[in-house]
C-alpha cells in the first residue's frame, strides 16, 4: 500500500520533525511543508505523531518511507540533508 501525507509548518514558525527509526532531525521552514510517501505491508501504515513542539513520522513495520521537501529534493533519513541538484 502507498500513501502520501504533507506535513507543514505554521506560516510564522518553523517545525521541527523527527524522522524515525533513526531519529534525524529536519526543520521546516515558516510557511513550508515536506510530503511523506509511506509505503506498508497490506494492513498497516505509517504514522504521523504530533507534539507539542514537534511532529514525529515513522514507517509501518515492514515499510519504508521517502520525504521530500516543497522544492522536490528527497531527504536522506540518516541525515537529514535534502539531496544536492
Amino acid at each position: 500500500m502507498e500513501e502520501r501525507v504533507v506535513v507543514a509548518a505554521d506560516a510564522d514558525e518553523p517545525l521541527t520533525v523527527v524522522l524515525e527509526s533513526m531519529g534525524t532531525l529536519y526543520e521546516v521552514p515558516a510557511g513550508s511543508y515536506l510530503t511523506v510517501g509511506f509505503r506498508s505491508p497490506p494492513g498497516s501504515s505509517g504514522g504521523v505523531s504530533r507534539r507539542t513542539d514537534y511532529v514525529s513520522i515513522c514507517p509501518a513495520i515492514g515499510g519504508t518511507m521517502n520525504v521530500w521537501t516543497a522544492e522536490g529534493a528527497e531527504i536522506d533519513l540518516d541525515t537529514g540533508c535534502p539531496e544536492e541538484s
